[in-house]
């Protein structure tokens, strides 16, 4: 698997709004959301047809949101592993036996 800089969070279109919300790995490492919706419910909220966003977090974060989002999703490293493999991301496991 290539290592990914970029994913596509959300992406949805309704006859009133289209969304699309994206996470990337900036230039300077930094975690960034990135959103743009458009659409008749977006003009009529902001008084203007497109809104774009971003949430960024500081590079020297980036492993603290990492960690936080393995803590509330996994509870087990076999969990963890099989979540790799699905994904195809290469580990390894190891254990003293």
């Amino acid at each position: 698997m290539d290592k990914l800089k970029e994913i596509t969070l959300t992406e949805y279109k309704t006859d009133d709004i289209s969304v699309q919300l994206v996470a990337r790995i900036d230039d300077e490492d930094h975690l960034v959301l990135e959103g743009y919706d458009i659409g008749k419910s977006v003009k009529e909220f902001w008084g203007d047809s497109d809104y774009e966003y971003w949430l960024r977090v500081a590079s020297d974060y980036k492993d603290t949101v990492l960690l936080w989002l393995i803590k509330e999703r996994f509870t087990t490293s076999s969990e963890f592993r099989q979540w790799l493999d699905d994904k195809g991301i290469p580990n390894k496991f190891e254990s003293w036996t």
